[in-house]
């Protein structure tokens, strides 16, 4: 009995510091996060129109129609330049089955087609081919889990879920190790893993940056510059 009112006490005193300890996706977003600002990205966290919602997210209990979103997060990148030439659209990638009206731009994207300012927008990027064929070969390259990207006359940004290409690596490695009978922490210890400490250790990062770079030369390619 006196052994489980200690252990008792321990977890009680333990609890509250280890659900505030950082897990490992923490870390992996922390340090994210922090290398994408060190490229010059502004991070903050947004969220896009579903395309795909079911009957339930579409409309509330009284019956009244919503528009459902995903949360995700923004990664904004200055032209460094104002483009007035550009017409300002957020592209949305279209899942395999949306369930509200699209416009489409390209196979896999498109805009929300109940929103008028950016049907008109897209009607303009319709209008150039050129331009819209050389953005849509460079969206494409875009990590599967953006779900859209914004171009402005300052600016382009990336909505991006923040998946880990490498949580589930770590986790089988895990898994391989306990199976394999090696030492394991406690049950109530937080998974371990650090922070990465540099772009070399977010792939997926430097994946994003890429298209982004490559993104922002396109758009200045085709609308040139107009002054700050």
């Amino acid at each position: 009995m006196e052994w489980f009112i200690i252990v008792l006490a321990l977890g009680v005193a333990i609890g509250p510091i280890l659900y505030l300890m950082p897990t490992q996706r923490d870390r992996y977003i922390t340090g994210l996060r922090a290398q994408a600002r060190k490229l010059g990205y502004t991070v903050q966290l947004d969220k896009v129109l579903k395309l795909n919602p079911d009957a339930d997210e579409r409309v509330t209990a009284g019956g009244s129609l919503r528009q459902s979103a995903v949360s995700c997060t923004r990664y904004q990148l200055p032209l460094g330049v104002t483009l007035n030439a550009v017409s300002p659209i957020l592209m949305l990638r279209i899942p395999s089955n949306p369930t509200i009206p699209v416009e489409r731009l390209a196979t896999h994207w498109g805009v929300n087609g109940l929103d008028v300012s950016q049907l008109k927008s897209a009607a303009r990027w319709q209008n150039d081919t050129g331009s819209l064929t050389d953005l849509v070969a460079v969206l494409d390259q875009m990590p599967a889990d953006v779900l859209a990207v914004q171009l402005d006359r300052r600016f382009i940004a990336a909505f991006w879920r923040e998946q880990n290409p490498g949580s589930q690596a770590s986790q089988k490695g895990q898994t391989n190790k306990a199976q394999g009978g090696l030492a394991q922490l406690p049950w109530f210890w937080p998974a371990s893993g650090k922070q990465p400490a540099t772009l070399d250790d977010l792939p997926a990062l430097q994946a994003l940056d890429r298209v982004m770079r490559s993104l922002l030369n396109t758009v200045k390619k085709h609308w040139g510059t107009s002054g700050q």
